[in-house]
């Protein structure tokens, strides 16, 4: 039985997937295995990884496209190690992530770990830190997702909290995020860019405005609503907060009047407060709406 189990969803992919295997077959730590779930890929992702799968260097799993928490669910029900690493299909990692992330959590008994993170853009790298607060970590990652990446964890953990919910197919790590720390699962926070994480042109997250703040929305009302909904007043700012947030998200970035009047009138809810918009939104609203 291997210690550490590498989970690698991927879903069109091919053109990637072999430089993030090869940056876990070069890991200074040796004892872990390589899952692969393809997730309906439609390119050659099967005829690429093939001499891989032949030689026995991963374990391939193929399934009907559910998305990337629905792949990453397959992958760690799958997974014999006791620890899970999970890596992106376009992603990285550098030689030592998994040796510095299995001591740290061995030696400390954390349950999962924080790091930061090497952003790779158009050949430009850039050092992203996670924001750890002093303090109050559920109240805090409620206001924002303060960590940069988490991607080693104890196995045991995700099947304690439900594993991910694969409703959430876009803001699932801020929800798992969530839901670890609402759980009081101990994490370790490692101060060094122990992932390499890679933005390319047509990547999801950089260029699917309107599928991101779909997904917010709907995190903001299974975790947020539901909280203020039964008393939280402190997490009852915080929603009309996100909500005032998302909306001029909604009318700026996207021209999008109808989402833009729901939130605001979600926020006004549950903090009514009309000095937020009379200025300066008043003036763009003019431009918008005739």
């Amino acid at each position: 039985m291997v210690n550490v189990s590498v989970v690698i969803p991927t879903y069109n992919c091919a053109e990637y997937i072999i430089n993030a295997i090869n940056s876990v077959l070069n890991q200074f730590y040796k004892d872990f295995e390589i899952v692969v779930v393809d997730d309906g890929s439609t390119d050659k992702t099967k005829e690429v990884l093939r001499p891989y799968i032949e030689h026995g260097i991963i374990r391939y799993i193929y399934q009907k496209n559910k998305g990337l928490p629905g792949a990453r669910n397959t992958a760690i029900k799958h997974a014999n190690g006791e620890f899970i690493a999970l890596l992106d299909a376009d992603d990285e990692l550098p030689s030592e992530s998994l040796e510095k992330c299995f001591f740290a959590l061995t030696q400390s008994g954390a349950d999962w770990c924080i790091t930061d993170i090497l952003r790779l853009e158009n050949g430009k790298e850039e050092i992203r830190r996670s924001q750890v607060p002093e303090d109050d970590y559920f109240i805090n990652i409620l206001k924002r997702d303060f960590i940069r990446r988490a991607f080693f964890f104890k196995k045991k953990v995700f099947f304690e909290i439900g594993l991910y919910d694969e409703a959430m197919i876009n803001r699932e790590d801020w929800d798992i995020n969530i839901r670890f720390i609402e759980a009081n699962k101990k994490f370790l926070y490692i101060t060094e860019p122990l992932y390499k994480y890679k933005i390319r042109k047509n990547s999801i997250t950089k260029n699917n405005t309107q599928k991101m703040l779909f997904f917010t929305k709907k995190l903001l009302q299974k975790h947020h609503k539901y909280l203020s909904d039964n008393g939280n007043k402190k997490v009852a700012k915080i929603y009309s907060d996100q909500m005032w947030n998302l909306a001029r998200r909604y009318l700026y970035e996207l021209r999008d009047v109808s989402n833009f009047i729901c939130c605001l009138r979600e926020s006004m809810k549950y903090d009514f407060n009309p000095l937020r918009f009379i200025n300066p939104l008043s003036v763009r609203l003019k431009g918008l709406i005739k």
